[in-house]
């Protein structure tokens, strides 16, 4: 087979791989971007405030995510031809979205005692559930048409990223750099909205229970591993600004915010692959595994390599991004950079391997076993060893999690 013909072949993979690409391109490099501008506008505690909060909305905003990044898109990819079928999983999951944004709001607004002094940061943030429950970045997958929502995550953050660079000076604006977050997901989710009708030919149908049930059920799993896997993923900087203070937080995040940025090139292969071994293990289950086996090995160099690169450029890396003077956070980013390697694996061998194997609830499992052990790991290195303690606590929930995946696996 020539190299035309296997384009060919796999253009809806190739397709779909390059608009994740410029999708996280987007989601990452913009906010990798504007942290040293944020850091030196705001000073490192402001800063670790700010974060602080984020990082609890975004984790808020799992909830409105639940598992259908997966469980739906899984679905989509299983009946791309089945108009209908699409039409009330798209009503089902957007309804049940916006029912646990409202009911997350209405959680904030009745917490205001408890945050009182950040209070007009987290309600800035309201937005983004209301955003996320609208963007349908699932939908799209699941028919391999991810193009379309990627032209409009790309202008909506691009205006938020110059609205930033504008409008943010002082560590006085910190409660406007939360509207502008909150903006964009509001602007992308009405934006979607036209998307989906007008693009995708795909209107809302009349609610339907057994509908919202039934997704429901299907995401539940999934939503519980997310919720554990990100235990110990966005728990850090939670934990540091409990046991260690927000400028802690400030010399942590940029290191793992680089990280994550790093990591999510790695999540976008199998994010790409999802849908396609969803359809392959649903034809042909012993076909789709072997193939499954070869991609894993192939991906273990590739993840492996970048890690041993990232840990030799780490003092030049941070040096260029923030500056001179943070040997914390150089150390910070050589041992979360063991996240790239294990982190990237876990995401290929749970979600596209146990997941499309119908072990949902197998996968969530060890996922909780690793979020414990992460999560308690944390507390007790934050509070010993500060951040650096914090990324050790990462590695080893991810070094757990793999163990036990593959242990699996093998069974």
């Amino acid at each position: 087979m020539n190299f035309k013909n296997i384009i060919r072949n796999n253009s809806k993979i190739i397709n779909n791989f390059v608009s994740l690409v410029i999708l996280n391109v987007v989601n990452y490099v913009f906010p990798l971007i504007i942290i040293p501008i944020l850091i030196k506008r705001l000073g490192l505690e402001v800063y670790g405030k700010y974060i602080f909060a984020f990082t609890i909305l975004n984790y808020l905003n799992l909830i409105v995510q639940y598992g259908f990044n997966f469980s739906a898109t899984n679905k989509v990819a299983k009946n791309q031809e089945n108009k209908s079928l699409i039409s009330g999983v798209y009503t089902s999951v957007t309804l049940i979205r916006i029912c646990f944004s409202i009911i997350i709001t209405i959680g904030l607004l009745l917490s205001g005692f408890f945050i009182r002094d950040q209070f007009l940061m987290y309600i800035m943030g309201i937005g983004i559930f209301f955003g996320q429950g609208l963007i349908p970045v699932w939908l799209f997958q699941g028919l391999e048409k991810m193009k379309y929502i990627t032209a409009v995550n790309t202008l909506v953050r691009l205006l938020a990223f110059i609205l930033i660079i504008l409008m943010i000076q002082t560590p006085s604006d910190v409660n406007f750099l939360m509207f502008i977050q909150t903006l964009s997901f509001v602007l992308g989710g009405v934006a979607s909205l036209f998307l989906v009708k007008y693009q995708l030919n795909i209107n809302f149908t009349s609610p339907n229970i057994k509908s919202i049930k039934e997704n429901l059920n299907e995401g539940w799993s999934l939503f519980l591993s997310t919720i554990g896997m990100n235990l110990y993923r966005e728990s850090n900087v939670v934990i540091l600004g409990i046991v260690a203070g927000y400028s802690t937080v400030g010399l942590y995040s940029p290191a793992e915010k680089l990280i994550k940025g790093i990591q999510s090139f790695t999540n976008i292969i199998v994010t790409a692959l999802y849908p396609h071994f969803s359809k392959k293990m649903n034809g042909n289950e012993s076909q789709g595994y072997v193939s499954f086996q070869k991609i894993g090995k192939l991906l273990t160099i590739i993840f492996f390599f970048g890690t041993i690169l990232m840990i030799i450029l780490s003092p030049y890396i941070i040096n260029a991004y923030i500056g001179k003077g943070y040997t914390s956070t150089i150390i910070d980013f050589k041992v979360l950079s063991l996240v790239i390697l294990f982190g990237g694996l876990n995401y290929y061998y749970g979600i596209v391997g146990l997941v499309n194997f119908n072990k949902e609830s197998l996968f969530n499992r060890l996922v909780w076993v690793s979020g414990v052990v992460g999560i308690s790991a944390s507390f007790i290195l934050s509070y010993l060893f500060k951040d650096i303690g914090a990324a050790i606590a990462m590695a080893i929930a991810e070094i757990v999690l793999l163990g036990l995946i593959i242990r699996c696996l093998k069974k």
